[in-house]
């Protein structure tokens, strides 16, 4: 019996190929499209997950109510968590980012480099290629490579027990080859060697223990291995205060009310915010990637079952004669049933080979290495084979009901048949475009908003501004390297036209903070950042009131003893006026308040000491418009220095390019400058916006070809089920265009009427997901009509050569055989 229902579907499938080609095509778009978005989404939730133990692994990092969770640590928690916590830890370890410069005869590569306590494969087991792990990082020139770098220098030959010079100077045993680590990981390895090292940042940390709160700036990441069975929520409250058990501040407040230490699962690293709880992540970026992959699925199942239903009527007949030969409905529907899981396996199968070659595209897109594994989970595996099963039901269902149930005596009556069904599809296209134009208008708003961030970022610029990173800038890095010879070198190359140094790139945000005490008020935690003079002005900021920094000015320099005995100056930006109580810009300038900060690296901070503000900076965007700006003060220490910013006037900007790289060879003696466009900065700070918008309008465009075909389907089918309406309207007198807009009507009115459901869901859905910025764009009515026009248009693009052509049929082919 199964063989003779599977004949009679592929005979249907042979008879009627047209059909069969768009059900399918649909199907299998459909089926590859929501399997590259269910790969995406297993990714983003298996962060970490391929580490043995990684339900017991924790990071534990300071926090504070203006910055969140900081980017590193004292290195010391790594050694009070191990003297503190026996019983409740089995391992703790500690990773320092750095990079150098490793040389092998006359390859020579910067590096971004961790180094590592001896002990970091206790907590983190990698899986190895070649050599041994145990011990790998005991002696101090102990290295282990990837794959990809230890092919870099060593090509296919075995890199273990060879060395490589580090910095031109230190020589370094390669004692194991580990994997590439996946793409689902917080983790970036290239290279990891020994913290034992004299000249690591590791030991240059560790010999400055940390007895009191801001004795030593925070340059590692520390993790620890929690034993099994052992109760992790205890255990994070009492690591919560370690500050004020081994580091307490200097004076009567708590270090853990203003920088408590958060514990939090490496699983849920990735997904979250920094200001989130320790288990909590964000998923509405894979919420929202499931709906639409949930979408895509629903508008191919609509398109299913519209042209099945559609097909099926055509074949009343059949089913008459059948039912009149002894066919019981239960056999009509188990055949047409059939027929639909036909269909779905053709689609299924042609849609995992679409996934298969668009996989590596996508790989390359997000900068992951996403594969199939998952299917080899007999669970997700027997998950989507239930799914198919589930659409194959869903959307045949219907149609086979619907086809099952026409009786023999209504066949015989009348050939008419299916009227209500025709509002059923009808019902199903209007569901089907309200997704159509919903995606359309979410896609436009994410493009606006991604645009507003560029433009916050780059407004104040016109010419093209070089990012280069200077040494480490790191903090443990004792060098300065953005020298006043430096800069002097770089201003007298042709094209450049403005220099100046920087700790950092405020655009990109920054973490530092200390409050700001005014006399008889309430401190305010504000941001600092230090820079060189000129930085503001190369950016094209402006004062809203006072002045910038002045090299005339001694004043305005801090000193190099750290001795204060004046006011240092410092400027502030209109958010830190505003919570400062100020009542304008102008009322601010010259005003004192208290201050402390970092002052040298890497273990140095102020004492307390007043601050005159000198000018006030209009704001400017700091890190993404998804937060607010926050309060901001700046001062001069060009000794902290380790970003150095160039505006080019843009006449000659590869000859400048060439000539800053050769000037920095010529000066440093090491490797190539690391230097970017600020604009490809800000762009690099906005991408997960911007795939965002780009993998939003891929989708879109998906569905709405699905759509597309779904239509022609439809109209194909109008094309015969409607012959002999127009071979009498023409035959009456009706014209060409009157039938085609007639016609064309048909196909609109369904489009138009999704808007009713498409608008009121889309404002709801992006009005919410815009609250997640501080600054957004608004929801403009013309995003909302412009999505329904471009929809209606497709729409009617997508039929308008099928209704020409049944506009344009001559009446003797209708009625001929009447």
């Amino acid at each position: 019996m199964l063989r003779h229902y599977l004949s009679l579907a592929l005979r249907h499938v042979a008879r009627n190929k047209l059909y069969a080609l768009i059900s399918i095509t649909g199907l299998a778009i459909g089926f590859g499209a929501a399997t590259l978005i269910g790969l995406y989404i297993h990714n983003e939730l298996t962060y970490e997950r391929w580490l043995p133990n990684s339900e017991r692994i924790y990071r534990v990092a300071p926090s504070t109510e203006t910055s969140g969770e900081a980017a590193g640590a004292p290195s010391d928690i790594g050694l009070w968590l191990e003297n503190d916590y026996p019983e409740q830890i089995e391992a703790v370890t500690r990773l320092f980012r750095g990079s150098g410069l490793f040389k092998r005869n006359e390859a020579e590569l910067r590096e971004q480099i961790l180094w590592a306590d001896p002990n970091v494969f206790d907590v983190f087991q990698f899986p190895v290629v070649s050599g041994v792990l145990d011990g790998a990082l005991e002696r101090p020139d102990g290295l282990v490579l990837t794959r990809a770098a230890a092919r870099h220098y060593f090509g296919d030959g075995d890199p273990v027990g060879q060395t490589l010079l580090y910095n031109g100077r230190e020589p370094m045993v390669v004692n194991a080859v580990i994997e590439d680590l996946p793409s689902n990981t917080h983790l970036t390895i290239s290279v990891l060697a020994s913290a034992r090292a004299s000249f690591s940042p590791a030991a240059e940390q560790d010999r400055d223990p940390m007895v009191a709160f801001g004795g030593k700036l925070w340059g590692s990441l520390t993790y620890f291995l929690r034993k099994e069975n052992e109760p992790i929520e205890p255990l994070r409250e009492s690591i919560r205060t370690l500050f004020d058990r081994h580091a307490p501040r200097a004076d009567a407040i708590k270090a853990s009310d203003t920088w408590p230490l958060i514990t939090r699962p490496i699983r849920s690293i990735h997904l979250a915010g920094p200001f989130d709880p320790p288990e909590a992540r964000q998923l509405g970026a894979v919420y929202a990637a499931a709906a639409i992959g949930l979408l895509i699925v629903i508008v191919a199942s609509i398109n299913f079952v519209n042209i099945l239903t559609s097909l099926g009527l055509r074949r009343a007949l059949e089913v008459g004669v059948r039912k009149a030969l002894g066919a019981s409905r239960r056999d009509l529907f188990k055949q047409y049933m059939g027929e639909a899981f036909v269909y779905v396996i053709a689609g299924g199968i042609l849609g995992f080979a679409m996934a298969a070659t668009a996989l590596q595209p996508l790989n390359t897109f997000l900068g992951r290495t996403i594969d199939f594994s998952m299917f080899a989970d007999w669970r997700v595996a027997c998950t989507t084979l239930g799914l198919l099963a589930v659409v194959a039901l869903g959307a045949g269902a219907y149609p086979s009901l619907v086809l099952s149930s026409l009786s023999t005596a209504a066949i015989t009556k009348s050939s008419r048949t299916g009227g209500s069904h025709a509002r059923v599809r009808q019902a199903l296209v209007v569901l089907q475009f309200a997704m159509l134009i919903a995606l359309v208008i979410a896609t436009t708003v994410t493009y606006r908003q991604t645009a507003l961030g560029m433009r916050e970022a780059l407004r104040q610029n016109t010419d093209p501004i070089v990012v280069a990173t200077l040494g480490q800038q790191l903090p443990y890095d004792r060098s300065a390297p953005c020298t006043q010879a430096l800069q002097d070198r770089m201003r007298r190359i042709e094209g450049v036209q403005q220099v100046a140094c920087s700790f950092g790139l405020p655009q990109r945000d920054f973490q530092m903070g200390a409050p700001l005490i005014r006399p008889g008020a309430t401190p305010v935690q504000v941001r600092y950042m230090s820079l060189g003079i000129g930085f503001l002005e190369l950016y094209g900021y402006r004062p809203a009131a006072g002045r910038f920094f002045s090299a005339e000015l001694g004043t305005d320099v801090s000193p190099t003893d750290n001795v204060w005995t004046s006011p240092q100056s410092i400027v502030v930006n209109e958010t830190a006026v505003r919570q400062l109580g100020f009542a304008s810009a102008a009322e601010a300038v010259g005003q004192v308040a208290a201050f402390s900060h970092v002052f040298r690296q890497p273990n140095t901070f102020t004492p307390w000491h007043a601050a005159r503000i000198i000018g006030v900076v209009e704001d400017f965007q700091i890190g993404s418009v998804r937060a607010a700006i926050p309060p901001a003060a700046f001062f001069v220490d060009e000794a902290q220095a380790g970003i150095l910013s160039l505006k080019l006037d843009g006449r000659a900007t590869p000859e400048a390019l060439q000539a800053i790289d050769r000037t920095w060879k010529e000066l440093s003696g090491s490797g190539p400058l690391v230097r970017v466009f600020f604009e490809q900065a800000m762009q690099n700070m906005y991408l997960d916006l911007r795939r965002q918008t780009q993998v939003f309008s891929v989708f879109a465009g998906i569905a709405i070809f699905i759509a597309v075909l779904g239509l022609i389907g439809l109209a194909a089918h109008a094309a015969v089920s409607r012959t002999k309406e127009i071979g009498i309207r023409k035959a009456v007198g009706g014209g060409r265009l009157e039938i085609v807009r007639l016609l064309l009507w048909q196909f609109s009115r369904p489009v138009l009427l999704a808007n009713v459901i498409a608008w009121p869901v889309a404002y709801y859905v992006m009005g919410a997901w815009l609250q997640g910025f501080a600054r957004r764009v608004e929801l403009d009515l013309w995003m909302f009509a412009g999505a329904a026009a471009v929809t209606l248009a497709v729409a009617i693009a997508a039929v308008s050569m099928h209704t020409w052509v049944m506009a344009g049929a001559r009446p003797v082919e209708a009625l001929r055989y009447q």
